[in-house]
């Protein structure tokens, strides 16, 4: 397993601006639906798109995409929470 400390990302712009995308969306969303239900939504939607991908790329083996897709998962979300990748909640001024 591997070290559970997030590490420092570098992201390209273009790649940082794609996920401003989603979280645009999402933000518009929970203007009118429950914040928990979009959240949802976008943890289901991204497996439906990651399994899509995975298997249209040659991937036959659930057991190492589920691997994979977890572990990026997880790194993903301790960088977002330590907030090496940037502020997800901006505390008031």
């Amino acid at each position: 397993m591997s070290d559970a400390s997030p590490v420092p990302a570098s992201y390209p712009p273009e790649f940082l601006a794609n996920v401003d995308k989603f979280i645009a969306l999402a933000n518009e969303m929970a203007t009118t639906v429950d914040p928990g239900v979009v959240s949802a939504a976008i943890l289901f939607a991204a497996g439906r798109y990651n399994s899509f991908n995975f298997l249209t790329r040659g991937g036959t083996d659930g057991t190492e995409g589920v691997k994979f897709y977890a572990e990026e998962y997880r790194k993903a979300f301790l960088q977002n929470v330590s907030g090496a990748v940037g502020s997800v909640v901006k505390k008031p001024a």
